[in-house]
């Protein structure tokens, strides 16, 4: 076979291979659902982490608080993070040299309360399910939505415990008031996932005509999450420049990162969700979502059923 046929066969195989995948997608963009909110008066959003991605989100939620408040929702802020503002945390995080010291929570809650003119609380400490369940047992038709913006499995089992305790109050068959938004990234790419509950079987997440009221929740897509790192882990021996370098990310991807959670919770509370993880790569310029379809769903909790039986 000469180089001119051998080539001409490749890039005929490459445009298979494209079509294929284009109409994979547009079959799963046709057959998506939508995510159904309950009917509710109060909002109230939990920024867990306000470093890197978080402290970039911090004022798309102020504009979406404004927005809701302007029609009608008591809407709430709440933001959660226990570190305060280092020099190395200027360049890639959303803080200036006056902050350093600083507690990041408090901070990003007194800027953007003066600038947007809407309440929000800074709590200078690690997240706590209890904050999130002080009102579990009323029913006043409130939603809340935890935006987890860290980078360790302990937080994000603190979160997962939330929607436990959530689920334990709350066993009707109805739209679920608690929803996980989980930001999540390496140092050129990441992921967004969003769901509300912890159950692995397939018969908890039923598909409406006109949507789904649940979702598997991220630490079901991806059980990794769960897992301390070998930099998380006391007993490790990696040293301080090797963290370093562990830990060392793009000056863009949380901004980016950032962009895509704001749009996730935009969609979300306007009733155009129709999504549950989506994946970026800043070096390839790829990005891809998984949308909410009853096959999504059966292979998220079959990939979890078979890992929980290793």
């Amino acid at each position: 076979m000469n180089e001119a046929v051998f080539f001409s066969k490749a890039l005929f195989a490459s445009k298979l291979f494209v079509t294929f995948i284009h109409m994979h997608l547009a079959r799963s963009i046709l057959n998506a659902r939508h995510i159904i909110l309950p009917v509710y008066q109060q909002i109230e959003f939990y920024l867990v982490g306000c470093g890197g991605t978080g402290s970039w989100l911090a004022p798309s939620l102020c504009r979406l608080a404004r927005y809701l408040t302007q029609r009608g929702k008591n809407t709430t802020l709440i933001f959660i993070d226990p570190d305060t503002v280092e020099e190395k945390n200027v360049l890639r995080q959303n803080f200036c040299d006056a902050e350093i010291g600083l507690s990041k929570a408090q901070t990003l809650a007194l800027r953007y309360s003066l600038s947007w003119g809407v309440d929000i609380e800074g709590l200078p400490d690690s997240f706590n399910p209890e904050i999130v369940a002080r009102d579990y047992y009323q029913r006043e038709h409130k939603l809340k939505i935890i935006i987890g913006c860290v980078d360790n499995a302990n937080a994000r089992q603190s979160i997962a415990r939330a929607l436990s305790q959530y689920q334990s109050w709350h066993t009707r068959n109805v739209a679920s008031e608690l929803w996980w938004l989980d930001c999540g990234n390496h140092s050129h790419s990441g992921q967004v996932l969003i769901g509300s509950h912890l159950s692995p079987e397939l018969d908890t997440y039923q598909f409406h005509q006109l949507g789904c009221i649940k979702l598997p929740a991220p630490c079901l897509q991806h059980p990794e999450l769960l897992e301390p790192k070998p930099e998380e882990l006391s007993q490790t021996n990696i040293s301080c420049a090797e963290l370093e370098l562990l830990n060392t990310q793009s000056l863009t991807i949380n901004q980016r990162m950032a962009a895509e959670a704001a749009s996730y919770l935009i969609q979300l509370i306007t009733g155009k969700l129709n999504r549950l993880a989506t994946y970026l790569d800043l070096n390839s310029g790829f990005t891809t979502s998984t949308f909410i379809t009853e096959e999504a769903i059966a292979k998220i909790i079959n990939h979890a059923k078979a890992l929980a039986k290793n």
